[in-house]
């Protein structure tokens, strides 16, 4: 017994919502904590053999726990960090569109995952639109572009474009300011996340409308004032209708008169007394319409999130370290709220090694220990950053259990201090899932730096 299945592009939809708008539960009731709350990491201060090179990560858990071991902070992303978001597709004249088709996967992608039908564009005021027409193929020369306050021309369908170049574009959406500042960039745009869903109660056009009939061939000999042309539109919904447009005895469009409800497919039939071989064909909208529900429309499956680490976040991160991996991470846990996810904006994840005045001071990236020597060392650590002022040396990737009041030794710097105090972060390290890992070339940090990371998940 054979058995064959697909996951839809609505289980990765699915997913995108629920990431989005990730649910409260109150456990324990003294407690109001989001479940599956991600923190974006920063990892690694020790460099790569070739910096331009960075290795690919791996997934056993070796690799992990050394990422988790190297991780020096944790930064909560809000819903505010995230954005659903699509390949970005620009609007450039004499290319040929393609145009929405109901019995054609419009979502469909090629090897490297880009889009193999390029249906929809951004034009250069950020509108989003999508192609119903292409005028049998030919080249777009006229850029969709609804002034704000207009609409289209067509009685039944206001939100639709068409231009001289006969394409029919209808209007999705607009990429506010805000949404292009911190999600647009040159591979993607962020669409909006709206409380609609698919439901044929909802609209006026149910489970589909007609909302453009495009003509694949104009016949000849039609006389409108002498022979009534009829449009007939048939299939599983009701009410669509349609008026044809003549030039020179050719019919050159058909304007939507009523867009119908309820289609999950439609067929054209034109007649008249006068005049032959016309033919046209019309496409069921989505449930609800074309631009009810863009996510689902376009075929959304890339969430973005995109989160800032400014300066040294209220003495969260030093400013002065070079760093080279970085990371999602869902659910960990602290020490206070364990086994419940931890809820606060950020972490440090060091561990804080206070040591007795002295000279010379430890260096970021390099080892410190205790004990005879490197090799019998009782306790190493990687050093993050060194406070001079405060002789506080922020320590990750530690190994064993230090000793107070012994000497901490410096492998690279020579430096030699005397341990008189420690206290590990209240991050629990290892806890919670790590669902996402990035090497990169070095990143330089500063006191009035900022960075901003853009991390697109694919469902």
């Amino acid at each position: 017994m054979a058995n064959q299945n697909i996951l839809t592009y609505g289980a990765a939809i699915t997913n995108i919502e629920q990431t989005y708008y990730a649910p409260v539960a109150v456990i324990p009731p003294a407690y109001n904590i989001p479940l599956g709350t991600s923190y974006v990491f920063l990892s690694k201060v020790d460099p790569w053999p070739v910096d331009a090179t960075p290795p690919l990560p791996t997934q056993d858990q070796q690799y992990i726990k050394s990422v988790f071991k190297n991780m020096f902070v944790a930064k909560k992303v809000t819903s505010n960090d995230l954005s659903p978001v699509i390949r970005r597709i620009d609007w450039t004249a004499n290319t040929v569109y393609d145009y929405y088709q109901d019995n054609v996967n419009m979502f469909a992608k090629d090897v490297d995952g880009y889009p193999i039908y390029e249906f929809y564009v951004k034009n250069t005021y950020d509108q989003v639109f999508k192609c119903l027409w292409n005028n049998n193929g030919a080249p777009s020369t006229v850029m969709p572009f609804f002034q704000p306050g207009t609409y289209g021309n067509n009685p039944a369908t206001t939100n639709i474009f068409q231009g001289a170049d006969n394409y029919k574009w209808v209007y999705m959406y607009t990429v506010s300011s805000g949404l292009k500042i911190q999600f647009m960039d040159s591979s993607w745009i962020p669409v909006p996340v709206g409380a609609n869903t698919p439901n044929p109660l909802l609209t006026n056009a149910g489970s589909g409308d007609i909302e453009v009939i495009n003509v694949t061939n104009g016949g000849s000999g039609y006389d409108p004032a002498n022979a009534i042309i009829t449009v007939t539109v048939t299939g599983d919904g009701s009410g669509a209708s349609g008026t044809a447009e003549v030039t020179d005895g050719v019919i050159t469009d058909i304007v939507v008169t009523s867009s119908g409800s309820n289609y999950s497919y439609a067929n054209v039939m034109i007649t008249s007394s006068l005049g032959s071989n016309a033919t046209a064909i019309a496409s069921a909208s989505p449930v609800g319409g074309h631009s009810y529900d863009p996510i689902s429309e376009l075929g959304c499956t890339n969430l973005m999130v995109s989160v800032e680490f400014n300066g040294s976040e209220g003495g969260y991160i030093p400013t002065d370290v070079i760093y080279h991996q970085l990371g999602i991470l869902v659910d960990p846990t602290t020490t206070q709220l364990s086994p419940y996810p931890a809820n606060g904006t950020i972490y440090s994840t060091s561990t804080k090694l206070v040591v007795a005045p002295g000279f010379g001071s430890y260096l970021s990236d390099e080892t410190v220990f205790q004990g005879t020597s490197l090799e019998a060392a009782t306790f190493t650590a990687t050093v993050l950053s060194f406070d001079v002022g405060n002789n506080v040396v922020s320590v990750i990737n530690t190994n064993g259990t230090p000793t107070l009041n012994g000497p901490l030794f410096a492998a690279s710097s020579g430096t030699t201090r005397t341990l008189l105090n420690y206290s590990p972060p209240n991050f629990t390290l290892f806890s919670g899932y790590m669902s996402f890992i990035e090497n990169r070339s070095a990143i330089q940090r500063s006191t009035d730096g900022i960075e901003q990371f853009k991390i697109v998940l694919g469902y």
